[in-house]
């Protein structure tokens, strides 16, 4: 009997380290040669795939770019393989701020802190009247030759066309982590020839606003540990109760 009970203590420990992913998290490497590269791709990639945990920021999430990883993201900054990329965070105390008609600034930061450029959302005008988008900005603040939708949803190009669009969902997210984690999975699509180049760290602006509006409508996180070990313990439960109907049927049969 305590054979049994010490057995199904060790089910129950090695199922809430696997389901509590206990150990170091494996980093998601890049799928491409250099650094250069994986960054070429996420400029020019038809679609861009960003896994993200809604409610946490410790977890490395991968990022793809048309099927292959690219990198991985950690809270704000973007990684290529364990090399710091850039982070993007909200705008405070600068200049730009000081715009008429601007709203929330975001800005791209190298890992020495230098700025790489922004987006701010901006009341502009649009073919359809006085609207509010997401404009994208370099490091000048001269504005690029597309913007976004305020909410994150549609790109538009300098015509006013759409030529992409941006997505939160569970697609492509594993079953385990749909159970037990935040993990969600944001896709933007862009129209492309081939020669259309969307800056990533923009689409890391619009993964925010498209974060935001989601966390409005669904605000029920997963208490990941919660459930993991309410699980276990289920699980625990029923290996005792499978144990011990064997061994009375076992008992019964000697007899």
């Amino acid at each position: 009997m305590k054979k049994r009970i010490y057995t199904a203590a060790g089910l129950f420990l090695a199922a809430a380290l696997v389901l509590g992913g206990c150990g170091k998290e494996k980093v998601p490497e890049s799928e491409f040669a250099t650094a250069d590269e994986a960054k070429e791709a996420l400029t020019s990639a038809e679609t861009i795939e960003i896994y993200f945990d809604l409610y946490g920021s410790k977890r490395k999430t991968k990022i793809v770019a048309d099927g292959k990883v690219a990198g991985y993201l950690q809270k704000n900054t973007v990684y290529i393989n364990e090399e710091e990329w850039f982070s993007i965070d909200y705008v405070e105390d600068e200049p730009i701020n000081d715009r008429e008609g601007s709203g929330t600034t975001y800005g791209y930061y190298d890992a020495s802190g230098t700025c790489l450029g922004y987006a701010q959302e901006q009341y502009v005008d649009t073919s359809y009247g006085k609207d509010t988008r997401l404009i994208f900005l370099d490091v000048d603040e001269t504005p690029l030759d597309y913007q976004s939708s305020r909410s994150g949803r549609i790109l538009y190009d300098e015509n006013d066309e759409e030529i992409g669009s941006g997505k939160i969902g569970r697609s492509g997210v594993s079953l385990l982590d749909q159970w037990y984690t935040n993990l969600y999975c944001a896709v933007f699509k862009t129209e492309t020839d081939g020669t259309r180049q969307i800056d990533f760290m923009d689409r890391m602006a619009m993964l925010w606003r498209l974060e935001r509006d989601y966390r409005s409508i669904d605000d029920n996180p997963v208490n990941t540990g919660v459930q993991i070990y309410e699980t276990v313990a289920v699980v625990f439960v029923l290996i005792l109760l499978i144990g011990s109907s064997f061994s009375k049927w076992r008992q019964k049969k000697k007899n």
